[in-house]
């Protein structure tokens, strides 16, 4: 019986994680997928080498867009986003479990429930930026990949690898935020990696990010307005707190209507001024249980995340900002400034369980207290997203695509003539109605076979920013201007055009005059346009540098992987450093 519940007590936080995320998700798992803003999965999404970042377009999913397209060959498009969904939220909060170094799984549930439960996520999941969730939950995997590399741990090389590049897998953002946490945490001082093993973490690093490393430092420039993106998509304040309240308390997005309902009340901030108190009692805590320069390295990367957060808001260091956006190489990376609290995050929820284990050492000679506090302050989090529950509070539902789309693609894949589809309205996001008039971004380009040309310009309010999508750029004219379109779309390598019956569509009929209508239905019409006189090409990064930087990624990962499957890896739970040991380690379940 003690074996059987020690054994239990060391799944209590892998149960407690699998739990949230089927509260968080449950809904999402009925048949359909769930289609908002940017989330944008389709049932047999096509494998080709624009996946690998071979394409007129930058690499903003590479290699995201090739793993869940193989994925989705094995599984159904379907399928794999409901892994996904669950997997954001029970990796998430599992992996910040495991980091915290404690013996009690009320602790270690407390710093996962405050990880994958807060405003962060439940902003992100409205607004469909399911990769970068994807990155944060795999934060916590790297940082203790990274924890054990420091010390030493036999093999700890091939895990961080392997976690490193579960981060790239989730796109650039995730590799860049994963190869900076892994570094704090191996390399700060004091007692930080040098020498070989501190230039290892680096190489790991850089080699694991080379798939979109490469393609985007080879890829044609794009016009931008770096300034006015700056502005448009700067963390804003969605609370009674303020900004930096808002940040701190892990909210902020520039979207603050997708902020949780109450967010501007008072009601969660008694929750969220404990959750804080508790956190800074187990900051001591985290330094006497780890190595002292990786909670600096960590500490040290969550101060500056939150600075380059808020950076863009503060009017002595905005021009400085805005021009770093313009002057830099990948300068566009410091919009939508609220995603640098992600090792923020990843602190607050660490410490949050240290001080959660520190409570229940103070209260142990009271059971009464101790079950209380052992049950309670885990669900403080709660407090902070109490609508997150059920599908962000049902705000999210599956639906299907309706059959007229599959009809679509039938009758475009009979058709030998090449040339693209031209999908209308010319808009970069529009509300279906089978989709409950939720807003979503274009699934053509993914759901066709043939080339999509769609509108790719994003316009918040009156502002718009240039299209990034060289084939969009050169039909805009035409297709924003007057008369005919037939005229214009032989010349723009343009087979078919695709005309949704959404938002202003009626209007758009007049300029398809002339095309041939191929299908008809309640929710879409395809029109056949003559052949085009040429399809045209676009500059690509060289094929050799690319396949080049993806083979050494993958030469990594393998080398890794074998590493692993030939070692025998040791039982139990997490490791936890004794107060005043920086070498030695134990695990929890010894």
């Amino acid at each position: 019986m003690d074996n059987l519940a020690a054994r239990l007590h060391r799944h209590v936080p892998a149960l407690a994680a699998l739990l949230l995320g089927l509260v968080v998700t449950g809904p999402l798992m009925a048949r359909g997928f769930v289609l908002a803003y940017d989330m944008v999965f389709v049932p047999n999404p096509r494998l080709s080498l624009a996946l690998l970042g071979l394409s007129r377009t930058l690499p903003r999913s590479v290699p995201t867009g090739f793993v869940v397209a193989s994925a989705s060959k094995l599984l159904t498009g379907q399928v794999v986003q409901k892994l996904i969904l669950i997997g954001i939220f029970a990796g998430a909060a599992y992996g910040a479990a495991r980091l915290v170094p404690a013996r009690r799984a009320s602790a270690r549930v407390a710093a996962g429930m405050l990880y994958a439960w807060n405003p962060f996520l439940y902003e992100r999941l409205l607004f469909g930026h399911w990769t970068l969730l994807l990155a944060y939950a795999a934060m916590p995997w790297v940082a203790g990949a990274a924890l054990e590399y420091r010390r030493g741990v036999p093999r700890a090389w091939a895990r961080l690898a392997l976690a490193l590049a579960a981060a790239v897998a989730t796109g650039p953002y995730g590799g860049l935020f994963g190869a900076v946490v892994a570094m704090a945490i191996a390399l700060f001082p004091p007692g930080g990696l040098k020498g070989r093993r501190g230039a290892a973490v680096v190489a790991m690093a850089v080699a694991i990010n080379l798939p979109w490393l490469v393609p985007g430092l080879l890829h044609q420039p794009v016009p931008g307005r770096p300034a006015l993106a700056l502005e448009l998509f700067r963390a804003r304040s969605d609370s009674s707190l303020g900004l930096m309240g808002s940040l701190v308390s892990l909210g902020g997005l520039w979207r603050t209507d997708l902020a949780p309902p109450g967010r501007h009340g008072l009601a969660w901030i008694p929750a969220f001024c404990l959750i804080a108190v508790v956190s800074l009692w187990g900051w001591r805590e985290l330094r006497t249980r780890l190595p002292v320069g990786a909670v600096r390295g960590l500490a040290t990367l969550a101060a500056l995340g939150l600075i380059a957060a808020i950076a863009p808001s503060v009017h002595l260091v905005a021009p400085l900002v805005r021009w770093a956006s313009r002057a830099l190489p990948g300068g566009a990376i410091f919009r939508d400034s609220q995603k640098y609290v992600i090792p923020l995050a990843l602190l607050e929820s660490v410490a949050f369980g240290a001080g959660v284990e520190r409570i229940l050492g103070r209260v142990r000679s009271d059971e009464r207290a101790a079950l209380g506090a052992a049950l309670l302050l885990p669900l403080l989090p709660l407090a902070l997203a109490p609508t997150l529950a059920w599908g962000a509070g049902g705000r999210l539902s599956p639906v299907s695509y309706p059959p007229s789309w599959e009809q679509a693609e039938a009758v475009m894949a009979r058709d030998s003539v090449p040339g693209a589809v031209l999908a209308f309205p010319w808009h970069a996001y529009l509300p279906f109605g089978w989709n409950h008039d939720r807003t979503v971004r274009q699934p053509a380009a993914q759901y066709f076979s043939r080339p999509v040309v769609a509108d790719s310009s994003l316009q918040v309010g009156p502002y718009r920013l240039p299209a990034e999508d060289p084939w969009s750029r050169m039909s805009t004219g035409v297709v924003v201007g007057r008369g005919p379109l037939e005229t214009g779309l032989a010349r723009l390598g343009v087979r078919y055009v695709l005309l949704y019956k959404e938002a202003d569509w009626r209007p758009r009929l007049p300029r398809l005059a002339g095309l041939r209508v191929v299908l008809e239905t309640h929710d879409l019409v395809l029109y056949q346009a003559p052949p085009p006189v040429r399809v045209p090409t676009f500059a690509e990064p060289p094929i050799v540098a690319v396949l080049a930087a993806d083979a050494v990624a993958l030469a990594l990962v393998l080398g890794a992987g074998a590493a692993l499957m030939g070692a025998r890896r040791p039982a139990g739970g997490p490791v936890i450093l004794q107060p005043g040991d920086h070498h030695g380690v134990r695990s929890v379940g010894e």
